[in-house]
């Protein structure tokens, strides 16, 4: 969803009235070759959190250690905790349903990597008619004054509880913390 002046009152209604699912994934790189390797969700109804959900995924291709070393998820890690992606995905978009706003930071890059792993295992990509809300574009419209619109700046910044770790749940939380707070009294 495009964030702009008709939108926004949208995107705030929906924040405090209805389903909101704040998710993320850590990947094995950025290529197009690349897999997920932990997807992570957090639902909210009528601004409250109600469950949450966080798998490790066991990737098919290797992993870039740039990766790595942003997350700390090893190929043996996964290969003893990950469950299998087409499980991932499937308990993913079970999780999601079919009536939340979905929210992500940077959201380009989590659905590409979404629709990416759904074509690498043919799976249906059940995200496609579903609302999404980019917390990246709605900080960059709602706090120019920030000095960059990161996830980790928002969570120290706005203040939001939680933190940017790189775990996929703790950003999901971080990024709920930061839609809500840049939500916060607008009508």
């Amino acid at each position: 969803m495009r964030i702009n002046s008709h939108t926004l009152p949208l995107i705030a209604a929906r924040a405090r009235n209805g389903r909101v699912v704040a998710f993320d994934t850590e990947t094995t790189g950025g290529t197009a070759w690349d897999e997920i390797c932990q997807i992570a969700a957090a639902e909210f109804v009528d601004g409250a959190l109600a469950r949450t959900m966080a798998h490790y995924v066991r990737p098919t291709c290797p992993m870039n250690p740039w990766a790595e070393a942003i997350h700390g998820l090893s190929m043996p890690f996964l290969r003893e905790h990950g469950i299998a992606p087409e499980e991932a995905m499937r308990r993913f978009f079970d999780f999601v349903g079919e009536d939340a706003l979905l929210v992500a930071h940077n959201a380009a890059f989590d659905l590409r990597m979404l629709r990416q792993e759904c074509g690498k295992f043919d799976l249906c990509f059940d995200c496609g008619g579903l609302e999404t809300c980019d917390t990246l574009a709605l900080s960059r419209r709602l706090r120019p004054d920030l000095p960059n619109h990161r996830l980790a700046t928002l969570v120290e910044r706005l203040p939001v509880d939680g933190v940017n770790s790189h775990d996929a749940l703790d950003d999901a939380l971080a990024c709920a913390g930061a839609f809500f707070k840049l939500l916060e009294g607008r009508p």
